[in-house]
């Protein structure tokens, strides 16, 4: 039986020897005969030394020859490779540019837009991958704001109305961390409190307030026993049936007694 596998396999080695060889091999052939000749030919000594002295001097020169065209080519090679590589990484930067454009009408990314890098074409595929990761990121916060929570523009006004006529209250309107819907709907009610008057603050990330997620938002205030602003706003949420928690929390308020705290927890 042939060792068929084997044959293929030595055969592989010795066309992989040979190419590495490249042109060496047969101008190698070439002076090897030259040199036979040139011993077996001439019957005279001296005339046999002449020859095999010019065979060695051409073959050293083809030799020097030849390896400085294979060093000019790999030069040239490397050259072309180094072009290419530039022109890659200048395409990279162009694409990644065209992604920041984009990320730009979107919502802003929660841990801010990662910076690019393009000294290789390492750095620019890796800086191009979080441009993308966080694209996504953010059509993901677009997605959940075409469903997010707001005040329709009828009851914004009326709202504005009803709380107006009480006067002024300090209120300090903080949302989720991170969170893009939450900002927009605390934002919305720090424009109505505005409107009405009062002394709005905000919105504010606060990310040790309410734990977990909740619809309504979260009235917080110091002494929950007090009437005021805290009573105000709980009365207008349910007149107008905006989601709220029903009681008023005074764990985590924050430390100043006049200033009521309104908190927009992430959406369920």
């Amino acid at each position: 039986m042939f060792q068929t596998s084997e044959m293929v396999a030595h055969l592989h080695e010795w066309g992989a020897t040979a190419a590495g060889l490249g042109p060496m091999l047969p101008l190698g052939l070439v002076l090897a005969l030259a040199l036979v000749q040139a011993v077996v030919l001439p019957w005279r000594y001296w005339a046999k030394g002449a020859w095999v002295l010019a065979v060695v001097l051409c073959g050293v020169g083809a030799a020097a020859l030849l390896r400085f065209e294979q060093q000019t080519s790999g030069n040239a090679a490397a050259d072309q490779l180094a072009a290419r590589l530039t022109s890659e990484t200048v395409a990279l930067h162009g694409l990644w540019a065209q992604w920041d454009d984009l990320s730009k009408t979107l919502p802003p990314p929660a841990n801010g837009s990662p910076p690019g890098s393009f000294s290789d074409v390492d750095d620019a595929l890796a800086s191009l991958s979080a441009k993308l990761a966080s694209v996504k990121d953010q059509v993901a916060a677009l997605k959940a704001g075409q469903t997010a929570r707001s005040v329709d523009p009828t009851t914004v006004g009326k709202l504005a109305d009803y709380l107006r006529q009480y006067g002024s209250y300090r209120v300090v309107v903080s949302c989720a961390p991170g969170d893009v819907e939450a900002y927009n709907y605390a934002n919305q009610f720090v424009d109505i409190l505005k409107a009405a008057g009062w002394d709005a603050n905000g919105p504010e990330q606060s990310a040790n307030v309410v734990e977990g997620p909740a619809m309504g938002i979260a009235v917080l205030d110091r002494d929950p026993s007090a009437p005021g602003a805290a009573k105000i706003l709980l009365d207008a949420f349910t007149q107008f049936d905006i989601p709220h928690a029903t009681g008023i929390t005074a764990e985590y308020a924050i430390p100043d007694s006049a200033t009521v705290e309104l908190f927009v927890a992430k959406k369920p």
